[in-house]
């Protein structure tokens, strides 16, 4: 969706961000400090979350960016 270019604001993304933090709950037992330390590490080692060596820090940004606006945050 963010590389067609629907905004993050669109009903449609703001779904599939909610329903990715509700599978974040039932993963994490609901401890909030589990998902926002998941969500630093995507920002801070998303090579080694994603199994992916070539990933470096700062490569998916922009979508971490879009899926914070899509829950209501900034960007």
């Amino acid at each position: 969706m963010r590389a067609s270019g629907i905004p993050p604001t669109d009903p449609r993304v703001r779904k599939l961000a909610a329903r990715m933090d509700e599978l974040s709950a039932l993963f994490s037992g609901g401890d909030r400090t589990i998902s926002e330390g998941v969500r630093t590490a995507w920002r801070e080692d998303p090579g080694a979350l994603s199994g992916d060596a070539s990933v470096q820090p700062g490569q998916w940004d922009s979508l971490t960016d879009y899926l914070d606006a899509a829950r209501g945050g900034s960007k």
